[in-house]
């Protein structure tokens, strides 16, 4: 059973993902967690003080149930970079499209108004594109990225083309149109390998 602070986070995190950080309340999250306003206050200063810890609660969970797994040591970088590119296509799956991304949802609403937020969401971008750089980086000294290629400018080329498939299967609710855009990133990625 989750703790009040586990139950509070998780109801902040599932609210602020699908309806924006302005378009929920306090109210909504308690009403949500099904805990007490003391509660809410006795573990968190404010509700940027519990959105911020709902974000640190969201990355750590895409860094335990996603990159973790899909960038393990010693993996084969080229499938490690198509799983990685697979995986919120299943997700959007399960969810039909729902909610997009959670930290693109936050760059798009915060990152303009919340200096906070946008450092935040700045730096996990960067710890992202440094993990996919790092893959590349492995693909270069196998011999299988293609000479020349700039590792730093291609893996923000994927993080911008992930983000934008999100957003579109979002938009339209079609997680078919979210896949392509995908598989053509994946065609573009595709022409940088050797062998």
């Amino acid at each position: 059973m989750a703790s009040t602070r586990e139950q509070i986070l998780d109801a902040t995190g599932r609210l602020v993902h699908l309806r924006g950080f302005h378009n929920t309340s306090v109210d909504d999250i308690l009403r949500e967690s099904g805990v007490g306003k003391g509660n809410l206050y006795y573990y968190f200063k404010s509700k940027d003080d519990l959105c911020f810890a709902a974000l640190d609660r969201t990355l750590e969970r895409i860094r335990e149930e996603v990159l973790e797994p899909v960038f393990s040591p010693g993996g084969d970088p080229w499938k490690q970079l198509e799983a990685f590119l697979d995986y919120p296509v299943e997700r959007a799956r399960k969810d039909g499209c729902a909610g997009g991304c959670p930290l693109g949802n936050l760059v798009l609403e915060m990152s303009d108004i919340h200096e906070g937020f946008r450092m935040r969401l700045s730096q996990a971008f960067g710890q992202l594109c440094s993990t996919i750089e790092e893959t590349l980086g492995r693909a270069r000294a196998q011999g299988t990225l293609r000479i020349g290629a700039d590792t730093l400018r291609l893996a923000r080329f994927i993080v911008a083309g992930l983000e934008g498939a999100f957003m579109l299967g979002k938009l339209h609710r079609d997680v078919e149109m979210m896949r392509s855009a995908i598989e053509e990133l994946k065609t573009h990625l595709a022409q940088y390998r050797l062998g």
